[in-house]
């Protein structure tokens, strides 16, 4: 496995990626030495690779047991997190053992807040198993969940001692996590490293088919764009807000779809409506706009808010967005990451962040939401493989 050193300020820890290195994974776990691994996943991933990982741990390296939760973002709440720490002290946790947080973004903030809560913190490490797992939510500090209001408001910031990843994995994902992981990839390229554009546009595949070195590329080249605004901000306060480009909109179509919207296809929208924004405002030119929807199409996402959700619900989450307090807003607007070129991102003072009239901005939604009786789009259409 390839290693990367994750440094962020004074917190550091390896992530190591390959491909088909599930022993080695299991190895790296058993020189932890845990009294018990609890595997924290959600039920699909328990019979792709949760039962088959805790098989391997009880044969190689200590006591393992199976932590599961429903798949979806509606199960990502503080109850669900409170049933699963009910599950590991009764199957006797105690403070030498370690959380492996195997699965996707949803699965990995579950089991970070899991960790971070049972006896004040113990062990956490991530077996990411999505395209935007590996190359961005373990690579956060960030562990939250969703409450009613909206998404990741209520966690806390926490570090995972290791990142093993298996490129492998993805094999068996559906075609629309594929390119809800391409949606945080472009971010990347858009927002952070535009060094990327060029190779990124003809390596992204509408049909989602990738080759291993193609994802290693696209892994490790998403991992140094986010080394390179979270190795001096690791709470993602300062400059490691410019992540949260697209997410703004994103956030609020993902919430008013109750995870019918994969997050990075949210992502995508939102970025498209971010583009436009600054256009409107006079900050970036239609050829940005442009290269955004080039980009997004490449890789088989929706370029508007799909038929399925009311642009109405859209716009009044969009006032519960978690960026609000960086910055000091009039009451009808919000703070937003936005663009005049390709990595030029505005800014007040010293953060990545500018306000946006709600007006102009739920304009610029209403212009991108789709008519109705139209396709919702492939990504969230395409059936999973057999």
């Amino acid at each position: 496995m390839h290693v990367t050193a994750i440094t962020m300020e004074d917190t550091s820890f390896p992530y190591r990626l390959g491909t088909e290195c599930a022993e080695e994974i299991v190895a790296r776990l058993g020189e932890r030495a845990a009294s018990r691994y609890l595997v924290v996943c959600d039920t699909t991933v328990a019979a792709l690779y949760g039962r088959d990982l805790v098989a391997r741990l009880e044969k190689d390296a200590g006591p393992a047991v199976l932590l599961t939760h429903p798949a979806g973002e509606v199960h990502k709440r503080i109850g669900t997190v409170g049933d699963l720490a009910e599950q590991a002290l009764a199957a006797g946790a105690d403070r030498r053992s370690v959380v492996v947080a195997l699965g996707g973004g949803i699965t990995g903030n579950i089991a970070g807040l899991l960790a971070s809560l049972l006896f004040r913190g113990i062990t956490l490490v991530h077996v990411p198993t999505t395209v935007v797992a590996m190359l961005d939510s373990v690579l956060s500090l960030k562990q939250a969940v969703n409450a009613s209001f909206g998404k990741n408001l209520v966690g806390t910031f926490y570090q995972p001692a290791e990142v093993l990843a298996d490129t492998a994995m993805l094999r068996t994902l559906p075609a629309r996590e594929l390119r809800s992981g391409m949606g945080e990839v472009v971010k990347n390229a858009l927002a952070i490293r535009p060094s990327m554009i060029e190779r990124l546009a003809a390596e992204l595949r509408p049909d989602a088919r990738y080759e291993d070195a193609a994802m290693r590329w696209i892994i490790e080249e998403s991992v140094a764009a986010k080394a390179q605004v979270t190795g001096a901000d690791k709470h993602e306060r300062r400059d490691g807000l410019v992540l949260e480009y697209g997410h703004t909109t994103g956030h609020a179509i993902e919430h008013a779809a109750r995870g019918e919207v994969a997050h990075g296809a949210g992502v995508a929208i939102g970025m498209i409506v971010a583009a436009e924004v600054s256009r409107l405002l006079g900050h970036a030119s239609g050829d940005l706009v442009g290269l955004h929807r080039e980009l997004v199409a490449k890789a088989g996402l929706e370029g508007s808010v799909p038929a399925l959700v009311d642009p109405a619900d859209v716009k009044h989450w969009l006032t519960y967005d978690n960026k609000r307090g960086y910055l000091p807003c009039p009451p009808a607007a919000t703070p937003m990451v936005l663009l005049s070129a390709p990595g030029e991102v505005l800014r007040s003072g010293p953060l990545p962040l500018v306000p946006v009239p709600l007006e102009l901005l739920g304009r610029a939604v209403d212009a991108l939401a789709a008519p109705a009786g139209q396709s919702a789009g492939a990504e969230r259409l395409s059936p999973a493989p057999a």
